[in-house]
């Protein structure tokens, strides 16, 4: 009776706990995306922030525009950078005027769209506007980065700085594998001793009645 009697306890505690945990896991993975993802974003926005002020300090010394962008194509070759997480400088007119890759330089991007929550624009809108803009790119083969564009005040040009979308989904997937590898021993853990004194509970009062 008192093997019985636990395992009905396990069943019901162990059911309870699975359903929260259906409940609680597409929200918790919401909440680690969305934090990965503003982490990235912020972490984009530093970096572009401070290419964009080195090319400012530049061409405001009275480096021509060719002289620049030569000295930032050298040091985007030369510095350590892969396809999931790279700067480039972008021009108004729809192409990259500088790249890690040398062969992506006069790029056309006509068709790419960068979108946050409130717009989307197209991928050299904020180097026309001279404005700042952070979202997830969308390139026409369907592949995405998040992105942030920092312009240059005195050019028609933006700093962007990008991180593959789908190392944010991967970054997400291996913190909730970490926490599950907490968590999940730990309920183990809490739904046995619960059965336990849940049936041992019940069995005493079988007796006393």
């Amino acid at each position: 009776m008192k093997n019985i009697s636990f395992i009905k306890a396990f069943s019901i505690f162990f059911s309870l706990t699975a359903i929260i945990a259906a409940i609680a896991v597409p929200i918790l993975q919401k909440e680690v995306y969305e934090v990965v993802f503003d982490l990235n974003l912020a972490k984009n926005q530093e970096q572009a922030e401070r290419l964009a002020t080195l090319i400012s300090i530049d061409l405001e010394r009275g480096e021509s525009s060719e002289v620049v962008l030569a000295k930032v194509q050298t040091m985007l070759e030369n510095t350590p950078q892969n396809a999931e997480h790279f700067a480039c400088i972008i021009a108004g007119e729809n192409r990259v005027i500088a790249h890690p890759k040398p062969s992506n330089v006069n790029k056309d991007v006509t068709g790419w769209t960068i979108a946050n929550d409130l717009e989307t624009k197209t991928y050299t809108q904020s180097a026309a506007e001279g404005v700042t803009f952070g979202g997830i790119q969308t390139r026409l083969d369907g592949s995405q980065d998040i992105t942030y564009q920092v312009p240059i005040s005195t050019e028609p040009w933006s700093v962007c700085v990008h991180t593959d979308l789908d190392l944010v989904k991967l970054q997400t997937t291996m913190i909730l594998n970490q926490v599950g590898k907490i968590v999940l021993p730990s309920l183990l853990l809490i739904v046995l001793i619960g059965s336990f004194f849940f049936s041992r509970r019940a069995k005493k009062q079988n007796v006393t009645a």
